[in-house]
């Protein structure tokens, strides 16, 4: 994109809003605490001791990084205080999440509540925030298995309204199935922009053509489980993003980690924050993708999902 378009604009962060031009490279999908308890197969699924994602955040600040999306919305433990606290200790600009995830982490049954009434809920939230903290996306909003449930499209229905009321970029979450494809059917009979919707652990159903099929609708397609555990699955995904990108999609493409447990964090011997910067970036550029192009994926493909082109 022309960043000379979104020069003037803003971003809404947790420590307020911030011009486009001072968000420097952002990762995408990220969680600074996370509650997983609900996901039951998961060891360790809590990330909450804030304190351990400072060091991580510095390291990702050190590396050349500005900003990150933070996914943590309701039912996964968002403290909106604890990200501005963070935020202002390390540096990182933090755009916080809003909304539900899916429906196994719901707190109420969605089927007894409007689609309008949802909606309202999400729009106050936009609006005003907790104690003056404001989203500044939606999402990540989700699905629990590879077909959207009544509940769940209920939600993204009024995750998709809201979108259209706000501006906001929307994040999805779709793992290992194409349950994505679902996803937006369901936002374009809303009018949404698809353009301005990240799908979300695209990597973790590594089929290049489902990936190039959500492009071609509009969307962002997020690989963003990067990290060392499993070298494997890292040249996996370094080789598909190499095709995607070779195919034309790089506007398409965002890259990031989604820290979302303990063992994710640099000290475990997880990425951290600063894996990509340090060695996916790398590893693209090696692999033939050239800098300018790694750096629009960087800083204009998640500026497009926050405030349009």
């Amino acid at each position: 994109m022309d960043r000379g378009v979104a020069g003037g604009r803003t971003v809404e962060t947790v420590r307020g809003p911030v011009p486009v031009s001072e968000l420097g490279r952002i990762l995408p999908h990220e969680h600074v605490v996370c509650d997983l308890i609900k996901d039951r197969p998961r060891p360790d699924p809590t990330l909450d001791e804030s304190e351990d994602a400072v060091p991580d955040l510095k390291e990702f600040k050190a590396a050349g990084g500005g900003t990150i999306i933070d996914c943590t919305n309701n039912g996964l433990g968002r403290n909106p205080g604890l990200l501005r606290s963070v935020s202002e200790q390390t540096g990182v600009h933090i755009v916080m999440g809003c909304g539900w995830y899916r429906e196994s982490f719901y707190e109420e049954d969605m089927n007894k509540v409007s689609v309008a009434e949802l909606t309202e809920v999400l729009l106050e939230d936009i609006r005003t925030g907790v104690h003056g903290i404001r989203p500044g996306v939606i999402g990540e909003i989700g699905a629990d298995h590879g077909y959207l449930s009544a509940a769940e499209e209920r939600v993204l229905r009024a995750a998709a309204r809201a979108q259209k009321e706000t501006g906001l970029g929307l994040v999805l979450h779709a793992v290992k199935s194409d349950v994505g494809r679902w996803q937006l059917d369901v936002l374009e009979e809303e009018g949404c922009d698809l353009r301005r919707v990240a799908v979300a652990h695209c990597d973790m159903y590594p089929y290049l053509d489902y990936h190039e099929l959500l492009a071609k609708r509009g969307a962002l397609v997020s690989y963003d489980r990067n990290g060392p555990r499993n070298p494997h699955q890292q040249e996996r995904r370094i080789r598909n993003m190499v095709e995607f990108i070779r195919r034309g999609w790089a506007s398409h493409l965002l890259i990031s980690h989604d820290v979302c447990i303990p063992g994710d964090r640099g000290s475990a011997g997880g990425p951290g924050y600063a894996y990509v910067l340090k060695q996916v970036v790398p590893d693209l550029r090696e692999a033939g993708v050239p800098d300018e192009v790694v750096e629009s994926i960087m800083v204009d493909n998640p500026v497009r999902l926050l405030v349009g082109s």
